[in-house]
Formats: structure tokens, C-alpha cells, sequence
């Protein structure tokens, strides 16, 4: 009768990501349909400047990626530790380091413009175009570092519905304006870069209500009280997962070089609509990884692997459901996806159909390492994310295509992408191995899950009645007993459960649906974790004269040792610890 059956973490994944993924969906769609009307309006010549330009546009992820998502994720645990004022220095330094960042980023690209042009082609057509997009980019540039980077911080503090319309009102502001800067006003690629600027400065006006928010948890702390050290952790956690973007950088610059001098001009085309659309999958990728990746920080941290694992298969199942099914559809439309972009030369669309089938195969590989890439370093594993990155990200792509495309020509520098998949995946699964055995059995699997080795667990969720709990306080009575605890500490643990059980199910009424608990047994104390998805309440820092505080709270205070409590991703977090 007492199992856990996960629908809190469910309820909680979902709450998570179906925001993430509409926001994934809203700046990936975004993007597609840019290059969509780029190249149907402007021409296949423009397709081809924007894929010189993904280069710049992926170090600007790469920047807000390592911030955002490192900082975010630092403060995130620094609450599972129950560390306020840590968890809001890393939130204050990670918004500064975006602002200075971005405003360095911009003027650094305004005044040596013409050097970095000349390093992305040396073809007159294509750097006129290029030239005239990042003029405009460069002066807007600040904006996408702080609304990008600042949308970690409020999806990690349980709004990810206000990060999700921010970028979606950004995006669709973007295109509605591409449309009249391009179409109704005729302006060149220059025109896109505009709309792009001018969504993000309205969606960067609309994230602000943020910090005017009363419920926040993320708050600015004084300069003085900031740490250096906190600089090099939001890089050392960020770096890994955002390396992707630096070697996606570095990869992009390579092998556009090498299509063009193997294949030319078709063969940047055929890329560049592959590549941009590979955003519509990013999507689901992107939207899974960032839901997953806040939850199972947590959950690893707070020593929850029953629920790491759940949150990992939930979201392998859903990558490779997607991996699948745009793998297939790449593979039988090549055609009508360069159609889609306005290609409509012959000699470019027989390139094409030959890339993007060959390159279809590699999708659902990017499914798998792009979601061990950032859960690798949601479990504190940094070393192992940073090779998934360089490795999958550079390494192997590029080698595998500079070595290919001198023996089989065109076709090598495809089957490259395929190649850096699978080499990656079984990386992992050597890495995984060596690193389980070198724990000494505290992490075991392709998924490095932790377990509790010979420590007693009950694991269970119960739902919103006084009778469950009265039956979980006897079930957990006797599994006390059963592993060796004292009559009288197991009586007083059973009592203490049913204390905090019952006065969260009476202070938030018919506000929650199911509560998580967890009863661990070590050699000194005993230790119950309650999770549930109430009104924030912290029992450790409870006063009498609360209005509607729980009732017999202080018999609570009085049975147990220590109650610590924190706020985190949206749900009640309070561990009791009662000594042996």
C-alpha cells in the first residue's frame, strides 16, 4: 500500500517543462522561421551569410549558458542546503557578470568588425551580407546576454511561466518585425537583425517585473558580502553543459571551411538548412534537458535517487521519441525541407538530399548525449560533462572530417556527425564504468546513480489524509523496529512523522494532492524528508503567534533534534533529524 509513486515529481516535471519546452519552441521556432524568410524573401546567398554568422550567435550562448545555467544551478543547491545568503551572492554575481559581459561583447564586436569578418569569409558577396547583419546585432547584443541569462535564475525559483512568455513575446515580436522591416520597409539582412533586437529589448522590458516581484526567493545581496571564489565556481559548473556552445563555435567555423572548399556554395546551403533545422528538434531536446536538470540537482543533492532515476527515464523517453520520428522525417523529405528554404537550383537540391539524409542519422545520437551533457552535470559530474562536450561538440566531428573528406570527399564530412555520436555514447558508457568502480560503489550504471548502500529506506508518497498518515506512522514504527532503532526512538519517530504529516495536510487544505517522505536509517540518527507541493511554510523558524501556523507545531520542535527546512523549485523541502 506504502510505495512511492512518483506523481509529485511528475507533477513537478510537467510544471517544469511544458514552459521550458514552449519557450525552447518559441526561440527555436524563432530562429527557423528567420532563416524561412531570410531565405524565401532575400535569397539562397542570405542562408548561406547566416550560417557564416552561427559561429557569433553560438558564443553568445555559449556565455549566457555557462552563467545562467551554472549560477542558476549553484543557487538551486545552495538553498538544498539551506544557505540563503550563498544562493542569492551566486544569483547577484551571475546577473553583474551578464551586464558586463554583454556590454564588453558589444563593444568589442563594433570596433573590430572588419577583422572579424574577414575571418568568417573571405568571399565580397558574403561578407557584405555579414557585415550589414552583425552592425546591427553587436549594438543589440547586451539584451539577449540578460534575458537569456536571468531566465535560468527564474525557472530555479518556480516561475517558469514568466521566463516561458518572455522569450515567447521576444520571439514573436521577432518575427512579426522581420516581416516589416523585410517586407513592408524592403530592407536587406540587416532587416532581421533589427527584428531580433527589437524583440529581445521587449522581452528583456517584460522579464524585469522579476525583481518587483513580492514572492521571489532570489534576492540582490551587498557587493561587499560577494565572494571571488563564487566567479570561478559559476565557471567551473556552467563551463561543461556550455562548452557545447564554444565547441559548436569552434565546429561550425571548421567545418564551414572545409564544405566550402570541398563542396562550395551547395554544400553551405545544404548545411545551413540542416543546421537551422535541427532547431525545431533542439527544441525538445533543449526544453527536456532544462527541466530535468534543476529537479535532478536537487534531488541528487538531497540524496534522492529514486527520484533522479525517475526524472532521467522520463525525459530519455521522451529525447529518443523525438530523435526517432524527426530522423525519419528528415530522412524521406530532404527535398521538401530545401523547397521549404527556397532552394530551388538543381545542382544545390542533389547536393542537399544526399547531405541531409546522410546527416539525418546522426539526430537521434544528439538526442542521447545532449541529455547526459547536462545531467552529467546536474550529478556533479564536471569532469565527465566536459568531455561529452569537447568530444561530441569538436574532436570527433572535426577530425572525422577533415580525415573522411580527403578519402571519400562530400560524403565524409556527413558521416562525420554520425561518427561523433556513437564514438560519444560509448565514451560515456567507459566513463561511466571506470568511475563506478573507482567510488567504491556509491555510484553504479550508464547513469551513475547513487544508492544508500547498506543504509534502511522507506520510500513513500502518501496522499491527503489523516488515514494514510496514521498507517504510515505505524508501517514506519515497525520498519524502525525491524532494522535495529530502539522501541522508544522508533514510537518517537512514528509520532514525529505523524506530527509534521498531519499539520501539512491541515495548513494547506485541498492544496496538495500527494506528499513525498523518506525515512533513512544510519548508524547515528534517523532522518524523515518530506516534500510537498503547499504554501511555503518553514516549521523550523515557527512563532506561536503566527497567524494559521500549523497547530502543535511545538510538540514537533520537541520531539526532534534538529528541522531543517528550504524553499526549493516550488515545493517544501523540511528534513527532521532524530538522533539514535
Amino acid at each position: 500500500m506504502y510505495e512511492r509513486n512518483y506523481q509529485l515529481v511528475y507533477a513537478k516535471f510537467k510544471e517544469f517543462f511544458l514552459p521550458t519546452l514552449l519557450m525552447s519552441m518559441a526561440m527555436n521556432i524563432s530562429t527557423f522561421m528567420d532563416t524561412l524568410i531570410v531565405g524565401n524573401f532575400l535569397g539562397p546567398a542570405n542562408i548561406s551569410a547566416m550560417a557564416l554568422i552561427a559561429p557569433i550567435i553560438t558564443f553568445i550562448n555559449l556565455i549566457y549558458w555557462m552563467v545562467g545555467l551554472g549560477g542558476s544551478l549553484l543557487s538551486a543547491v545552495a538553498k538544498a542546503e539551506r544557505d540563503e545568503e550563498k544562493s542569492n551572492m551566486y544569483f547577484t554575481v551571475s546577473v553583474l557578470l551578464l551586464i558586463t559581459i554583454g556590454v564588453l561583447f558589444s563593444l568589442s564586436g563594433l570596433l573590430f568588425m572588419e577583422n572579424l569578418v574577414s575571418a568568417l569569409t573571405t568571399n565580397p558577396q558574403l561578407a557584405f551580407l555579414v557585415e550589414r547583419f552583425l552592425g546591427v546585432y553587436f549594438l543589440g547584443s547586451p539584451l539577449l546576454f540578460i534575458l537569456m541569462g536571468i531566465a535560468y535564475f527564474i525557472r530555479a525559483d518556480g516561475k517558469p511561466r514568466l521566463s516561458f512568455y518572455a522569450l515567447l513575446i521576444a520571439n514573436v515580436v521577432n518575427l512579426i518585425m522581420d516581416l516589416f522591416y523585410i517586407l513592408v520597409l524592403g530592407m536587406d539582412i540587416q532587416g532581421a537583425a533589427l527584428a531580433t533586437i527589437t524583440g529581445y529589448t521587449v522581452g528583456t522590458i517584460f522579464i524585469m517585473q522579476y525583481f518587483f516581484s513580492k514572492d521571489r526567493t532570489m534576492h540582490f545581496i551587498s557587493l561587499m558580502k560577494i565572494k571571488l571564489y563564487s566567479l570561478w565556481d559559476i565557471v567551473k559548473i556552467g563551463f561543461p553543459p556550455a562548452s557545447l556552445q564554444l565547441f559548436l563555435t569552434l565546429k561550425l567555423f571548421f567545418i564551414n571551411s572545409l564544405i566550402s572548399l570541398v563542396v562550395g556554395k551547395g554544400g553551405l546551403t545544404a548545411f545551413s538548412v540542416f543546421y537551422n533545422s535541427l532547431f525545431i528538434i533542439y527544441m525538445f531536446l533543449i526544453g527536456t534537458s532544462q527541466a530535468m536538470s534543476p529537479i535532478v540537482s536537487i534531488y541528487f543533492q538531497e540524496k534522492d535517487y529514486y527520484g533522479v532515476k525517475y526524472t532521467i527515464n522520463t525525459s530519455f523517453k521522451i529525447v529518443l521519441a523525438a530523435g526517432g520520428i524527426f530522423t525519419l522525417i528528415f530522412f524521406t523529405f530532404p527535398g521538401e525541407l530545401l523547397n521549404l528554404f527556397g532552394v530551388s537550383n538543381p545542382q544545390d537540391i542533389s547536393v542537399g538530399i544526399n547531405a541531409i539524409r546522410i546527416l539525418s542519422l546522426s539526430i537521434t545520437g544528439t538526442a542521447i548525449t545532449f541529455l547526459m551533457l547536462f545531467y552529467t552535470q546536474a550529478i556533479q559530474q564536471k569532469e565527465l560533462s566536459f568531455l561529452i562536450s569537447i568530444t561530441q561538440g569538436l574532436l570527433i566531428p572535426v577530425t572525422a572530417a577533415y580525415i573522411l573528406s580527403g578519402v571519400i570527399g562530400a560524403d565524409g564530412i556527413w558521416i562525420s556527425f554520425l561518427i561523433a555520436e556513437v564514438g560519444t555514447i560509448l565514451l560515456i558508457y567507459a566513463a561511466s564504468r571506470i568511475i563506478s568502480q573507482k567510488s567504491g560503489g556509491e555510484y553504479s550504471g550508464f547513469l551513475l546513480l547513487g544508492n544508500h548502500r547498506k543504509t534502511p529506506v522507506l520510500d513513500v508518497t502518501i496522499g491527503n489524509s489523516v488515514e494514510d498518515v496514521v498507517g504510515l506512522s505505524e508501517k514506519i514504527i515497525d520498519f524502525a523496529t525491524e532494522n535495529g532503532v530502539d522501541e522508544k526512538i522508533a514510537l518517537r519517530i512514528g509520532l514525529t512523522l505523524e506530527e509534521m504529516a498531519i499539520n501539512t495536510i491541515n495548513y494547506n487544505e485541498d492544496k496538495i494532492e500527494y506528499m513525498d517522505i523518506i525515512s533513512r536509517i544510519e548508524d547515528k540518527e534517523i532522518t524523515l524528508a518530506f516534500k510537498d507541493s503547499g504554501v511555503e511554510f518553514n516549521p523550523s523558524n515557527y512563532s506561536p503567534e503566527e497567524k494559521d501556523s500549523f497547530e502543535n507545531i511545538a510538540v514537533l520542535h520537541k520531539m526532534a533534534d534538529d528541522i531543517s527546512y528550504a524553499r526549493v523549485i516550488g515545493l517544501n523541502s523540511t528534513v527532521i533529524t532524530i538522533k539514535r
